[in-house]
């Protein structure tokens, strides 16, 4: 029986932005920066580097479900989720600067050591990253009450990725081109200990609401294997994850390329901070016109209107940025502003299907859900980094070298056209989403009367 619908306290909502303060240093930092750092600071190539992701990508595919699982058998005196963000803190904390180490023993290949920090992180991150965003489902069944939530998330996602776009560019000016290797590890510190607190202090803040235990009638094994099966039948939870995945893959390599945007095409790297910071100010800035928006009209017409203007955005960028530094911006702007109505929209949504899935099962799985989502994020993101990089091998890209006009072209072709094709898709799957509030208040219902 699902409980009554509940008012999450200030003090959680805040709690509940930190920890995403916590996680978008991390997820930021990675997206952003990790990728320069391996074919840029360490050498590897950008296909090789591709390959690190696709097998992280296939590591995250068991670990995510196994996480899952697990998480959503737990029961403590302190809730199901909040003891992997207390505990897990420390581990994610010391992760994130080794994945922009180097080799402390010279024997080990760069590639080889690369692989095995980015597999350290990715699985620290589902240890702690997976209750966490569990917690909003279980937090509150109030679909707008979700979507406040996720307002305060986005705003402390935005604020850590303003914290860790100000935080690398400025300690590589700092540190010089020739000390860049100690810059990004210096940044990563710093980021990790930042993440350490804020971990700490939303594992404290956060209280979970009391929820009837499920009694476990099947084995571990037997729970794992149920995971496939539950994503099948929660239609609105597959558009919702096929939203994400396009998201992850298509538009992330706007960020992705905007260092070597700036650096060779524009020949502008001392920009680059603020073509980082721009979209995520516009996040910071627009979180609260589309909470109102989504409870105004429906969340489906945030993110068609979000998706629409970010795609205007794309086309703008890839016919004129290339022409100078004001048209760049222009449309890192409208970029900025039409995607930030997506992490909102995506944040809110997907708790919602959880009510969907339990009317269907009988069974409520939050963390499986918010499993799947994670997974569904790293996935595409090891699968956008291996693109990437057979994209720039192909366009015959070259580290810390002048660049021929054919790999500019492509540059921005990859940048811009790619996320342009994955608004559109968006655009589409956003259409057919129909679990709306007034749906979702019927579902709710119907689950308080069984």
């Amino acid at each position: 029986m699902a409980s009554a619908a509940l008012k999450v306290p200030l003090v959680s909502k805040f709690g509940f932005g930190v920890g995403d303060l916590a996680f978008n240093l991390i997820w930021q930092g990675t997206a952003l920066f990790l990728m320069y750092f391996y074919t840029d600071v360490l050498g590897i190539s950008a296909g090789v580097a591709g390959l690190i992701y696709l097998v992280s990508m296939i590591w995250d595919a068991v670990t995510d479900p196994v996480m899952a699982t697990l998480a959503d058998r737990t029961e403590t005196r302190i809730g199901k989720y909040r003891p992997y963000i207390l505990f897990g803190a420390l581990p994610l904390a010391l992760a994130y600067p080794l994945a922009f180490s180097s080799s402390p023993i010279t024997t080990i290949p760069v590639e080889a050591w690369a692989l095995l920090t980015h597999l350290m992180l990715r699985t620290a991150y589902t240890v702690v990253g997976v209750p966490f965003s569990s917690l909003q489902a279980r937090l509150t069944d109030d679909a707008q009450e979700r979507t406040v939530l996720a307002g305060f998330r986005m705003v402390g996602a935005a604020s850590g990725g303003l914290t860790v776009v100000f935080l690398t560019p400025v300690l590589l000016g700092v540190f010089g081109p020739e000390q860049e290797s100690l810059a990004f590890i210096s940044a990563a510190s710093i980021a990790g200990g930042i993440v350490l607190i804020a971990l700490l202090y939303c594992g404290l803040v956060m209280r979970e609401p009391e929820r009837p235990r499920q009694v476990q009638t099947g084995s571990f094994m037997d729970d794992l294997k149920s995971v496939i099966p539950m994503f099948i039948a929660n239609p609105p939870l597959i558009r919702v994850f096929a939203i994400i995945v396009t998201s992850s893959v298509c538009l992330a390599m706007f960020g992705k390329n905007t260092i070597y945007f700036f650096k060779y095409e524009l020949e502008r790297p001392d920009l680059t901070l603020w073509a980082l910071v721009t979209p995520a100010a516009m996040l910071l800035l627009c979180v609260p016109f589309w909470v109102w928006l989504a409870g105004r009209r429906s969340k489906r017409d945030a993110l068609l209107l979000g998706g629409s203007i970010g795609l205007i955005g794309y086309l703008v960028f890839f016919c004129f940025a290339h022409i100078s530094v004001a048209f760049a911006f222009a449309a890192i702007v409208l970029i900025g502003i039409g995607g930030s109505a997506l992490p909102v929209m995506f944040w809110s949504m997907l708790p919602d299907t959880v009510e969907y899935g339990e009317l269907k099962s009988g069974r409520r799985s939050e963390a499986k859900i918010f499993g799947f989502a994670t997974f569904a994020q790293k996935a595409a993101i090891g699968l956008n980094a291996l693109i990437l990089g057979l994209l720039l091998d192909g366009v015959g890209f070259t580290p810390n070298v002048d660049q021929t006009e054919f790999a500019l072209l492509g540059i921005r072709s990859v940048m811009a056209l790619v996320p342009a094709a994955g608004a559109c898709l968006i655009l589409v799957l956003a259409l057919g989403y129909r679990l709306d509030r007034l749906e979702h208040a019927r579902l709710v219902e119907e689950l308080r009367r069984s």
